[in-house]
């Protein structure tokens, strides 16, 4: 429940203290979104076969070397030259549950995906939580919400703004769902 700790943190900082908040019409109450994509690629500059051991460099020069991984079947498809790309995003998104609405049960997964035997190495990963946190307190003074989380952990937070802190209450759940994925990809140059 790591992933879901960190997005319950995240969604006190972003729901109640987002300067763009969306709003649920039905219920005035805030809602947010957000989603974030990075991509990094590095050339392969050597390969080691029999020791596993890999060295990417950057577009800067900056060189990272490191052990493949048993589970990396494709290593010897890789050769100098050759492009690695990864790619991670990372959403998150909460909305205030509208009064009586069913609480629905906490989760969390994980996906995973290689590519087949033969092929350039490639991979999938995926994480995934959704929670539901309740409001506890709400000092409106100082605009400090606190959320208790699924395990019973509170996470106090300071809003930045006033106006979303006034349309919550206590005892308002907070719907929460957080994904990271990251796929990485073995090209060869063309």
């Amino acid at each position: 429940m790591k992933l879901a700790r960190l997005a319950v943190a995240l969604v006190l900082v972003c729901v109640v203290g987002v300067a763009r908040a969306d709003h649920n019409k039905s219920a005035d109450k805030p809602t947010f979104h957000a989603s974030k994509t990075s991509t990094v690629t590095s050339k392969v500059k050597a390969v080691d076969q029999k020791t596993r051991m890999v060295t990417l460099v950057n577009d800067a020069g900056e060189e990272v070397t490191f052990k493949a991984d048993q589970r990396i079947k494709n290593l010897k498809q890789v050769k100098a030259g050759d492009l690695v790309t990864a790619t991670v995003t990372e959403t998150l998104s909460a909305r205030v549950l509208k009064p009586g609405e069913s609480v629905p049960v906490a989760s969390e997964g994980s996906t995973t995906a290689t590519a087949p035997p033969g092929a350039k190495p490639a991979a999938y990963a995926a994480k995934e939580a959704y929670i539901v946190a309740t409001i506890v307190a709400i000092d409106k003074e100082n605009m400090v919400v606190t959320l208790k989380g699924p395990q019973g952990n509170t996470y106090p937070v300071k809003a930045r703004e006033k106006k979303n802190v006034e349309k919550l209450a206590v005892g308002d759940n907070v719907e929460i769902h957080a994904t990271q994925a990251m796929g990485i990809e073995v090209t060869s140059p063309k």
